[in-house]
């Protein structure tokens, strides 16, 4: 059963502990610190709940402001990648500019060693169904 575990008009983070799956849900334009502390409680639910899957739902979200894209590849990739997390998941977001930064942090992590799995998908149920087992690719 998915808990609301904070949500405001920028972002709705959840997560199943049944699952241990985590879920962001994205929306419009944040940046600064509302971008900043909406990411670590992502982080800190990873770690809290000891979570293996997340599901980023980025359908809504704008453009992320180049601050906080270099805060993220210093600050949030790090973390992430030595979290519990094994799966990622993704429904990427409408806004070209968004999908752009976030290919380039795809391509930063690959200079850390990880068992950290990505996959985009357009429809949340097979995101979450993929998410569910977490040792099937």
């Amino acid at each position: 059963m998915r808990s609301i575990y904070f949500r405001n008009a920028f972002v709705s983070i959840s997560y199943d502990d049944e699952l241990r799956v985590g879920m962001a849900v994205w929306q419009g334009n944040v940046k600064g610190a509302e971008f900043r502390g909406a990411v670590l409680l992502c982080l800190h639910l990873m770690d809290q709940f000891r979570l293996t899957g997340w599901l980023a739902d980025d359908r809504k979200m704008k453009a992320i402001d180049p601050a906080d894209a270099q805060w993220s590849n210093e600050f949030f990739l790090p973390r992430v990648l030595s979290s519990p997390i094994v799966r990622l998941a993704r429904l990427p977001s409408d806004c070209p500019e968004n999908c752009q930064t976030i290919e380039l942090m795809k391509e930063k992590r690959k200079g850390y060693t990880s068992l950290l799995t990505i996959r985009d998908f357009a429809i949340e149920e097979e995101a979450m169904a993929w998410l569910a087992v977490p040792d099937q690719d």
